[in-house]
């Protein structure tokens, strides 16, 4: 198993655009592409199946969440005939849960399908694709991707608290120290035989607490923040050789790990950062434990 994280540091004007986030990972027979800001990322995708697989080859697509800078290049892929399934949640199949989670006599099941297709607009775009699948099995487990590549979060339970709010007027647009959009984002586990990655796109930390204590290989949400960071160091103190991956290729627009940089927060570990770093591949020897690799960020 090999995971890409896609660096936008040798694409044309990187510095002056959002490219958003990307990560191709491969078992051998399946290839699954977590999120897709950009058409040059899925270049850099249709490249990878062209390479590696016969002309035919289509991956399977993980959206952890609605914001463009994950989304924007899903449509291209489709277009391009490379999509085999896209996996993200399907608030649509959840709306008589939302609306008593909302608990407000002024919503009916017909405005509430309104906001969710609103509120969740690119998810909505794709409907008429025929490629959506829902991350939750019909008693509520997780799908499992393909094999070694399976969805670990956010709960239901999680995703209608938040969504919840999201299409509550009645409250904020902020949960967890995220936006309501962010905050459950989908989560997946990639296993590379000797350690596992967590990708988990722009989570808040409370969701992905208890699966990063189980994993060695974690993405920082949200760009590499540095609350989110510093909240993970602390998750994980008891592992020192912990590997954080930082998506950061948003150029002149406000990426998460300028302030992680330049505050030093890197000290004693080891970082991948897109921000600094051309593409990464990550696999089974990224991770060793009790043998420290150094700082990347």
């Amino acid at each position: 198993m090999n995971t890409l994280m896609l660096s936008s540091k040798s694409y044309k004007e990187s510095k002056e655009h959002d490219f958003g986030d990307c990560f191709i990972s491969d078992n051998g027979n399946d290839v699954v592409v977590f999120d897709c800001g950009s058409n040059e990322h899925a270049e850099k995708a249709i490249e990878y199946l062209e390479n590696n697989y016969d002309p035919d080859k289509k991956a399977i697509i993980v959206l952890s969440h609605n914001d463009s800078d994950h989304f924007n290049s899903i449509p291209k892929l489709i277009e391009e005939n490379k999509v085999e399934k896209v996996y993200t949640i399907l608030l649509l199949k959840f709306y008589e849960e939302l609306l008593e989670e909302i608990d407000d006599d002024r919503k009916t099941k017909d405005s509430i399908k309104r906001q969710i297709l609103e509120r969740y607009s690119n998810i909505a775009s794709l409907g008429e694709q025929g490629v959506l699948q829902n991350i939750y099995n019909e008693d509520n487990s997780f799908v499992q991707i393909c094999n070694g590549i399976e969805v670990v979060g956010p709960s239901k339970e999680y995703v209608l608290e938040v969504a919840g709010q999201a299409l509550d007027s009645r409250q904020g647009d902020s949960i967890d120290n995220e936006t309501t959009v962010n905050a459950a984002s989908v989560q997946i586990s990639i296993d590379l035989g000797t350690s596992k990655i967590l990708l988990v796109g722009d989570a808040s930390t409370k969701a992905i607490e208890d699966n990063a204590k189980k994993h060695q290989i974690i993405q920082i949400p949200h760009h590499g923040r540095l609350d989110h960071a510093e909240e993970l160091f602390e998750i994980k103190k008891d592992d020192k050789d912990t590997v954080y991956l930082i998506s950061d290729n948003k150029g002149s627009s406000s990426g998460g790990s300028e302030e992680l940089i330049s505050r030093g927060k890197d000290k004693g570990h080891t970082i991948f950062n897109t921000r600094t770093e051309d593409t990464k591949t990550i696999n089974s020897t990224t991770y060793q434990k009790s043998y420290r690799v150094g700082s990347y960020i």
